[in-house]
């Protein structure tokens, strides 16, 4: 809940900035699109003392490098854009219960998928020295609607649920340095964000402070003419 109100906050102030387009008009809308590899997904409960009786090991998180890929557009005000786009991205990861004081032992596999809508306003830097949109320092939030597929592996696992909607906020930086004859570029990106609990179990409760949702993301950007 916290996370949605951050983010409606986030978005009433950056369409507080749209009226100031007075220097935009040279400048066009743009479209891109981005892959790259990503790590995170959901945030696992690492306070064992938590959980009474449960031992320092009882529960552990592992997470695998993931990827994503998506698509976006570059609304010019002023000096700086709006961006928004929706993106694809997928996180696996491994959950291990050894927890003999409660019976639990085993391990659960998870593929989280999710599609995301980010939201960012976009600070071009330097932009005497470079044309607005080179290096770019993004702030925003964003809206996750999350598919989770779970293997389980062992003889007794705790139940669990998960929320199929989540919202937080996201911070960035995008480079394009290569700039083509046709007015293409191409550059990079490094975001990372922060939201509501995804996964809810026996050791990763939501009154506990630490159960989340997080990814670091690098991409490769591509915008059009």
């Amino acid at each position: 809940m916290k996370a949605r109100i951050i983010l409606l906050s986030i978005l009433v102030a950056i369409g507080g900035c749209a009226g100031s387009k007075s220097s935009s008009e040279a400048r066009k809308i743009r479209f891109g699109v981005e892959a790259g590899p990503n790590s995170g997904g959901i945030v696992e409960n690492t306070k064992m003392a938590d959980i009474a009786g449960a031992p320092v090991d009882g529960f552990s998180g592992a997470t695998s490098m993931g990827f994503h890929t998506g698509g976006h557009a570059l609304l010019p005000v002023g000096r700086n854009d709006i961006q928004a786009g929706v993106m694809y991205l997928y996180s696996p990861q491994k959950f291990t219960y050894n927890d003999p004081v409660h019976g639990y032992a085993g391990s659960r596999d998870l593929r989280l998928s999710q599609v995301i809508v980010p939201v960012t306003y976009n600070f071009n830097l330097f932009t005497r020295k470079f044309i607005p949109g080179t290096l770019s320092l993004k702030v925003g939030g964003a809206i996750e609607y999350n598919m989770l597929s779970v293997t389980n592996n062992g003889l007794n696992l705790t139940d669990y649920s998960t929320n199929k909607i989540s919202a937080g906020i996201t911070l960035g930086i995008a480079a394009m340095p290569f700039r083509f004859s046709n007015n293409a570029c191409l550059g990079f990106g490094f975001d990372m964000y922060k939201g509501g609990q995804i996964f809810d179990d026996f050791y990763n409760r939501p009154e506990f402070a630490m159960p989340s949702s997080s990814y670091m993301k690098f991409s490769v950007i591509y915008q059009f003419k």
